[in-house]
C-alpha cells in the first residue's frame, strides 16, 4: 500500500463524508480546517498537495474553488479501509494471565472422571485429562481484561450429554501453555455452568500439573494463550 499521510486521509474522508464524491462541492480550507483541527494556511497545504497527487480536483466558481474526489483519492481511502478491518479482524496474538494457584471445591475431579466428558477429551484434544482442575485466581487489570478475549481463540467443544441423573452442560478447550513449560500439554477451559466468576481459570491436562510442575497453592503461575496454536476445528456459539 502506497505511503500517505494521515491528515490525507482523514482530509479525504471529509470531504467525501460532506458529498464529495460524485459531486463537486463548495467547501474552503477555512472548512477543512476546522474539520481537520488544523489552521487555514495548514489545511491549504493539504490540499494543494491532495491536488498534486491528483487525489482531489478543484475547480474555480466566482471567487472561491469548487472541489471533489478523484478515482484515485477515494482508491486510496478504499484502500486504507481494506487495511484497518485486515488488522482489527486479524487473529489475536499471544495473551497471558497472571495468577495465584488456588485450591478449588473439588468439582472438577468428579467432572473429569465422567465418562461423558472423558470420551470426547480424548478424541477432540488428544488425552484424559488428570482427575480434577488447576484452579488459578487471576487479578491484575491486564489479565482481567485479557480473560474477556479469550473467545477470539479457536477451541475445541465439547458437547454437553446427560444422564439418568442430570444434564451437564458444554466446555470449551483453548490449548494453553502454564509457566512456559510447552512440554506439558494442557487446556484452559470455559464451561456452560460453573460456580466461579471470570476471576478463575481452570486449566487440565493428562498429567497432575501440580506434582509435575512442583507447584503448591498460593504460587505465582502464567497461563498463556497462543494464536498459532488455535485449534482448527472450533465452534461459535451464538
Amino acid at each position: 500500500m502506497q505511503d500517505i499521510k494521515s491528515e490525507y486521509i482523514i482530509t479525504l474522508a471529509k470531504l467525501l463524508l460532506k458529498g464529495a464524491k460524485d459531486n463537486f462541492i463548495e467547501f474552503t480550507s477555512t472548512d477543512i480546517g476546522i474539520e481537520i483541527n488544523k489552521s487555514q494556511q495548514a489545511a491549504s497545504k493539504i490540499i494543494l498537495e491532495l491536488q498534486e497527487m491528483k487525489y482531489v480536483e478543484r475547480i474555480k466558481k466566482g471567487h472561491g474553488y469548487v472541489i471533489r474526489v478523484t478515482e484515485e483519492g477515494l482508491s486510496s481511502v478504499k484502500k486504507m479501509s481494506e487495511f484497518l478491518n485486515m488488522a482489527l479482524n486479524s487473529s489475536p496474538g499471544n495473551i497471558h494471565f497472571n495468577g495465584i494457584l488456588v485450591s478449588g471445591m473439588g468439582e472438577g475431579k468428579y467432572y473429569m472422571s465422567l465418562e461423558g466428558y472423558r470420551k470426547q477429551f480424548k478424541k477432540k484434544i488428544g488425552y484424559i485429562p488428570y482427575p480434577g482442575t488447576l484452579n488459578i485466581r487471576i487479578f491484575d487489570p491486564l489479565s482481567l481484561e485479557n480473560r474477556e478475549k479469550i473467545e477470539r481463540f479457536g477451541y475445541q467443544f465439547i458437547d454437553g450429554f446427560s444422564d439418568s441423573e442430570r444434564t451437564y452442560g458444554w466446555v470449551k478447550c483453548y490449548s494453553a501453555i502454564m509457566n512456559d513449560n510447552v512440554d506439558i500439554q494442557s487446556d484452559l477451559l470455559i464451561l456452560e455452568r460453573t460456580h466461579h466468576d471470570k476471576n478463575m481459570l481452570e486449566i487440565i491436562a493428562p498429567v497432575n500439573i501440580k506434582q509435575v510442575m512442583g507447584l503448591k497453592n498460593g504460587d505465582n503461575v502464567k497461563v498463556t494463550l497462543q494464536a498459532s496454536k488455535n485449534r482448527t476445528e472450533s465452534y461459535i456459539i451464538n
